[in-house]
């Protein structure tokens, strides 16, 4: 029986975070929520409050992570004896301001590492990172998977935040541990593709080998990090789902397309990556999870299963009419696409880093030899 502490949670009702909250709260923890306020913040607080048990040790609070004597403040009366930092501003959404993004990923962090370090007890530092600081992957050349000895080399902001910010909490004296992302899947999150999403899906070539994760599963590796052991701290874990979900971007894409009844595009949705090209791929790879899954317990779900949970949040009637009409559906996808590549003046290959700079100029993209 895990003992119960004071843990802070920032992002807390985002993808991952509020997946963390009913885990924690169910073992009996204090949990103070931080967030900013807005329409989807609000109404996943009110769901989880809602299905609590209690919410006597369920403390919400709006703050924003640059304001550094609110969080001085924050971390001082609270005294959390662990911190769970989610809150991020992530790609692509950083790619339309990679200042702001810098500001809060990586000054945002420091925040918080200044004011955990002022407390007599330190809390244990539990920070999400992501594959993103493996940079681009061509599957021809490096033909292993990230392990813990493959060298970091982002290609571009978000990436260059999340080694940023592990450096601050490697240096700060402070227990930690960091968890590196891949590719978390939720109903809410496929819900969640606004235009700039679909710029990064289409970006992506379609052999790029993308490692998903089910976000109650990377919830869950969260939970259990805030319980390590002592001689588990200050360590790095590669959080990914089981071997059913490695997958090609191609495959990734058409198994959701067809689980909520559109079916599969095939090829021709997408364009390759150019085997030639070292820096034409995307930062996605698959990982080597087998020490974070004997530390952290946390693949859960099948891949399957997440296409389940997906499939199951869409509306049963809503389902029957795309399949009724999924083949007009996918013959306009398929159009829409080519249409699309001629917009964008696409060649052969997806040559993503080409797309993302000519949709948010050079800014996005950092040197690669860091």
């Amino acid at each position: 029986m895990n003992s119960c502490k004071t843990i802070l949670v920032t992002g807390a009702f985002g993808q991952v975070g509020q997946r963390c909250l009913p885990l924690l709260l169910d073992q009996g923890h204090k949990v103070i929520a931080l967030d900013v306020a807005n329409d989807k913040t609000l109404k996943a607080e009110e769901k989880i409050r809602t299905e609590a048990q209690s919410d006597d040790n369920f403390i919400t609070i709006h703050a924003n992570l640059l304001d550094e004597d609110e969080i001085a403040q924050l971390i001082v009366t609270q005294a959390p004896a662990v911190i769970i930092h989610l809150a991020a501003i992530v790609s692509p959404p950083c790619y339309s301001n990679p200042s702001l993004a810098r500001k809060i990923n990586v000054q945002g962090t420091a925040t918080l590492i200044s004011a955990a370090q002022q407390l007599s007890s330190p809390p244990l530092f539990i920070f999400a990172s992501s594959s993103a600081v493996y940079g681009s992957r061509n599957p021809y050349n490096q033909s292993g998977q990230i392990t813990l000895a493959t060298p970091v080399k982002p290609i571009e902001c978000y990436g260059e935040d999340k080694i940023m910010g592990e450096s601050l909490l490697a240096a700060s004296g402070l227990p930690y541990a960091i968890l590196r992302l891949a590719g978390v899947i939720s109903p809410d999150g496929m819900g969640n593709m606004r235009a700039e999403y679909l710029v990064l899906v289409r970006a992506t070539p379609r052999d790029n080998r993308v490692h998903a994760i089910d976000a109650r599963d990377a919830a869950l590796a969260f939970v259990n990090a805030a319980n390590l052991a002592p001689e588990n701290h200050n360590k790095i874990f590669l959080i990914g789902g089981n071997a059913s979900c490695k997958k090609t971007q191609r495959e990734l894409e058409d198994d959701v397309m067809e689980v909520i009844g559109i079916g599969r595009l095939g090829d021709s949705a997408s364009l390759p990556g150019n085997p030639e090209d070292e820096l034409g791929w995307s930062f996605t790879d698959w990982y080597d999870t087998n020490e974070a899954e004997a530390v952290l317990q946390f693949q859960q779900h099948d891949w399957h299963e997440t296409l389940e949970w997906v499939a199951a949040s869409i509306n049963p009637a809503t389902r029957t009419v795309i399949r009724l009409f999924s083949p007009l559906i996918r013959g306009a996808m398929l159009a829409m696409n080519a249409i699309q590549r001629k917009i964008d003046k696409r060649g052969r290959y997806a040559d993503p880093w080409g797309l993302i700079t000519q949709k948010y100029g050079d800014r996005v993209k950092v040197p690669c030899d860091l």
